[in-house]
C-alpha cells in the first residue's frame, strides 16, 4: 500500500512538471472522448486535431464537438482524418472537446492526435500563448490514478491469496502430522496386541503339554 501511494505520489509530480503541448489518445470504434479547457471570458482557444493511427482503413476518420459552458455548439466537423477549430470565449467556465468514429467497427481504434492552445487577452488587449494542457494534464493524471487504483487492488488480492494459500498449507501440514501421529501409535498399539496374542498362545501350548505330561 505504501510502496503504491509512492509511486502515484512520484508520476503525478512528474505528469504535473511535464511540458506537453500535444495529445495523443485512443478512441475505441463506437465509443467517445472528451477534453476540458477552464477558460476565462475572452480567451482564443485553437486546436488541431488529426487521426494519429488507425487500426482499420476503413476506421480513419473521426468526428468532433466543441460546447461551452451552456452545451452550446461551437464546433462540429464529422468524418474527417484531420480539422481544426478556433474560438473566443464569451464567458468564463469549462468548454469541452469531444471526439469519436462515425462509423462503428468491432474492435476498430482510433488514435487522435490533439494540439490545443490558448491565449489570455490581458487588459491592455495583449496576448501570450501559454498551451492549453490542463485538460491533457488532468486526463493523463485520472488515467495514471485510475491504472494504480487497480494495479492496487490487484496486488492486494494477490497477497490476500498468498496468506490464504499459507493458511492452507500450515493446515495440511498439521493434518499430515496428525495422521503420522495417529498411524505410529496404532502401529505400537498393534505390535503390542500381536505380542500379547504371542505370549497367550505360548502360554496356552506350554500349558497344555504340561496337562498331557509331554514337557
Amino acid at each position: 500500500m505504501t510502496a503504491s501511494r509512492s509511486l502515484l505520489a512520484v508520476i503525478l509530480l512528474a505528469a504535473t512538471a511535464a511540458d506537453v503541448d500535444a495529445l495523443v489518445f485512443d478512441v475505441p470504434s463506437g465509443g467517445s472522448k472528451c477534453l476540458t479547457e477552464e477558460l476565462r471570458r475572452g480567451a482564443l482557444s485553437h486546436a488541431s486535431y488529426r487521426v494519429a493511427e488507425a487500426t482499420s482503413a476503413a476506421s480513419s476518420a473521426v468526428s468532433a464537438r466543441v460546447a461551452g459552458p451552456r452545451g452550446e455548439e461551437l464546433h462540429l466537423t464529422e468524418g474527417v482524418e484531420a480539422g481544426e477549430f478556433r474560438f473566443e470565449a464569451a464567458e468564463d467556465g469549462r468548454y469541452t472537446a469531444c471526439f469519436w468514429t462515425p462509423r462503428y467497427l468491432r474492435g476498430a481504434i482510433v488514435s487522435i492526435d490533439v494540439q490545443w492552445t490558448t491565449e489570455v487577452r490581458d487588459h491592455a488587449g495583449g496576448a501570450g500563448s501559454p498551451p492549453a494542457v490542463a485538460a491533457a494534464k488532468e486526463g493523463h493524471i485520472d488515467s495514471m490514478i485510475g491504472e494504480l487504483k487497480k494495479l492496487e487492488v490487484s496486488t492486494r488480492l494477490i497477497h490476500e491469496e498468498m496468506i490464504s494459500l499459507r493458511r492452507s498449507e500450515g493446515e495440511m501440514q498439521k493434518l499430515n502430522e496428525d495422521t503420522t501421529m495417529k498411524i505410529h501409535s496404532f502401529t505400537q498399539l498393534s505390535l503390542a496386541v500381536c505380542v500379547g496374542v504371542a505370549g497367550l498362545q505360548l502360554w496356552h501350548l506350554k500349558t497344555f503339554f504340561q496337562k498331557r505330561h509331554i514337557l
